[in-house]
């Protein structure tokens, strides 16, 4: 929930590709199919947010994060490519190194990662970038 009441949508500023693709996990059936209506609810928006999560997810289907099922209209699972993103953990010791490295030596880390992104494959440089979005998204 926002500070502002209830969330009424589900861009990319509201929640994280990562965060939806570790919702669609918990919320799947044994096949891993989640109907839009269902998951919509499980992020705690209304009714009128169901068209908002339906549009987040074709776009994720687009960039061949998710699959649409073909035989049932508004019902998405994670594809093999989302999987692989959502199972890839950071090691303990490397997220704390992070968390104590000095703010101007994240410049040189960032330049890494940024070469990084045009070595990658299209849906991990597509989470790359989709992420740094959303992590520089306006501070309020």
């Amino acid at each position: 929930m926002s500070s502002n009441g209830p969330r009424r949508g589900a861009s990319l500023y509201e929640f994280r590709d990562l965060d939806l693709l570790h919702k669609l996990l918990d919320e799947g059936d044994n096949q891993g199919w989640v109907e839009t209506a269902h998951l919509a609810r499980a992020l705690g928006l209304t009714d009128e947010g169901v068209q908002s999560v339906a549009v987040r997810l074709s776009w994720m289907v687009r960039y061949r994060i998710l699959e649409r099922n073909p035989d049932q209209s508004g019902v998405w699972r994670v594809a093999p490519a989302g999987l692989r993103i959502v199972r890839a953990r950071v090691k303990a010791a490397t997220e704390r190194d992070l968390d104590q490295m000095p703010a101007e030596q994240m410049v040189e880390v960032m330049a890494h990662v940024a070469g990084r992104y045009f070595q990658a494959d299209p849906v991990t440089a597509t989470m790359l970038r989709r992420e740094f979005m959303y992590g520089t998204k306006a501070r309020l």
